[in-house]
């Protein structure tokens, strides 16, 4: 049976106060550590006191891990 049904897309912005990320960008340190950073970061220069946040210390999904 081939049912068709309109795909309906609900926007909860207001409803949740969603406020979208700033530009970010991902670096991978000499040691292998991957780092994400406020796009405008200076890798040459120390990414922590910069403000970024290392990788393995957050808490991302690992995608069915």
């Amino acid at each position: 049976m081939e049912g068709k049904r309109k795909v309906i897309v609900e926007d909860y912005t207001d409803l949740f106060d969603h406020i979208p990320t700033r530009p970010l960008k991902y670096f991978k340190d000499e040691d292998g550590f991957g780092w994400l950073c406020d796009k405008r970061v200076d890798a040459n220069r120390d990414l922590r006191e910069q403000g970024c946040w290392r990788c393995d210390e957050m808490a991302f999904p690992t995608g069915g891990r």
